[in-house]
């Protein structure tokens, strides 16, 4: 069921429900007058007869069928406790006597007359015609019963019952219609946002966008959809410079890999010696290859779960890595100074995160320079003292791939720094670059809940 239908069965049930019950009070209240007068009537006529006697009694005529209201004389019967009198002043009434038809008689009436019961009205039909009758005491042991028809207030009544139905049901329609068309123009900005979401998606293109007008609750979720669509591109344009950029970092050492052993296919094409060194260069190029695919695949690595982290010593981490720099790169010098610091993160990843931290230092670091690394107050600070980073590339130190002009002659995937940024930011740290006031890259990483 669409909105605009359930709003406009929800507004013909409100008007439904509004109006039906104006039209039961309106039915019930004209009831309760019209009775009232009715009852007035009965009980003025009772205060006459007791102050009068048998004189003041209607005379004993029939009730008869198709009375008009108020027209014919009130009828009445004396009860005493034991037995039923014709009221004084008979006669006949259109040649009918009054003892064809008698007021009906209860044992509440004989109560009333005994003295044991008050005085109460009732209803009843007799011979078809609907009669209201007053039963109260006339004297001691005697009580009489007052009645007349009603006819003309049942049909007054009922007439205004197929009134208010008849007003009940075009309420109901008026309002099913109002709502419709009211419910229609409240949801034409629902149906024009619905239409350009569909067309987007008929599109299939992200890149287009939805109108905002306005600051409606529609207007806030166009902006909010926008706002999807806007990450939901970004994220696109990512996945996609990740794959042109992975195949175009794995298409230059896989081609050189591959020019190598189809070299050292053909037997005795080269001197053992170059035989020799052409294979080392093949068992570095496919370390260096696996080492690529490792960064790849590091770099679409998003969250730390739970089951993972743990309490790590970030500095006895520094440490290890900075003796496996050393035990690679023999002529490297490496001046530490390092803070015992406990945080909750996962081993592989910082070991990842410092690795490559010093790897990128010893890219840049010249001969006989040293490298300082530094760990105090949850802050891992590492630097080199080479040429420093380029102002036109601090902005881009951390994107996948980037390389600027003087890291193109040198190894590497450009995957490195961007891969410290990533495992920063699972362990909820922040990672900044910039250059030394002495000269030298300058790389730091500030971790937080540390101890």
């Amino acid at each position: 069921m669409t909105i605009r239908r359930r709003l406009a069965i929800t507004s013909a049930v409100a008007v439904a429900i509004a109006v039906a019950g104006a039209s039961l009070a309106s039915y019930v209240a004209v009831r309760a007058s019209l009775l009232a007068d009715v009852d007035d009537s009965l009980r003025a006529q009772m205060e006459r007869v007791t102050q009068m006697g048998v004189r003041a009694l209607p005379g004993p005529g029939l009730v008869r069928r198709g009375a008009r209201f108020g027209g014919p004389p009130m009828y009445s019967h004396v009860v005493t406790p034991t037995s039923t009198l014709a009221a004084a002043g008979g006669g006949q009434d259109n040649g009918e006597s009054a003892s064809d038809v008698r007021l009906p008689v209860t044992e509440r009436d004989r109560a009333v007359a005994d003295g044991s019961a008050p005085a109460y009205f009732w209803d009843a039909d007799v011979h078809g015609v609907p009669i209201r009758g007053l039963t109260g005491p006339l004297a001691t042991g005697v009580a009489i019963e007052l009645a007349r028809p009603v006819e003309e207030v049942q049909s007054a009544l009922a007439s205004l019952g197929i009134i208010l139905l008849v007003v009940t049901g075009a309420g109901i329609a008026a309002g099913a219609g109002l709502g419709w068309a009211v419910s229609g123009r409240a949801l034409r900005p629902v149906t024009r946002f619905t239409a350009d979401t569909e067309a987007l998606a008929d599109a299939d293109d992200i890149s287009r966008r939805l109108p905002v007008a306005g600051d409606d609750e529609i207007a806030r979720l166009a902006r909010v959809f926008n706002s999807t669509l806007d990450r939901l591109e970004s994220s696109a344009d990512a996945q996609r410079r990740l794959v042109a950029d992975a195949s175009h970092e794995l298409r230059t050492p896989l081609a050189s890999l591959r020019a190598n052993i189809e070299v050292l296919q053909q037997p005795g094409s080269l001197p053992a010696q170059e035989h020799d060194a052409l294979l080392r260069d093949v068992v570095e190029q496919t370390e260096e290859l696996g080492a690529l695919v490792t960064d790849i695949v590091r770099a679409g690595e998003t969250e730390v779960r739970e089951d993972e982290a743990q309490d790590v010593r970030l500095d006895e981490v520094v440490a290890h890595v900075i003796a496996r720099v050393l035990r690679l790169h023999p002529g490297v010098t490496v001046r530490r100074d390092l803070s015992p610091t406990v945080i909750d993160g996962v081993p592989e990843r910082l070991h990842r995160l410092v690795a490559n931290l010093l790897d990128n230092a010893v890219k840049w670091t010249p001969p006989g320079q040293p490298i300082d690394v530094t760990l105090h107050d949850r802050v891992l600070v590492v630097r080199d003292h080479g040429p420093g980073f380029a102002e036109e590339d601090l902005p881009h130190v951390f994107e996948r791939f980037y390389r600027s002009d003087e890291a193109r002659g040198k190894p590497g995937s450009g995957l490195g720094l961007a891969i410290v940024r990533q495992v920063a930011a699972m362990h909820g740290a922040t990672v900044t670059a910039g250059n030394a006031p002495g000269g030298g890259g300058i790389v730091s990483v500030t971790f937080p809940g540390g101890r």
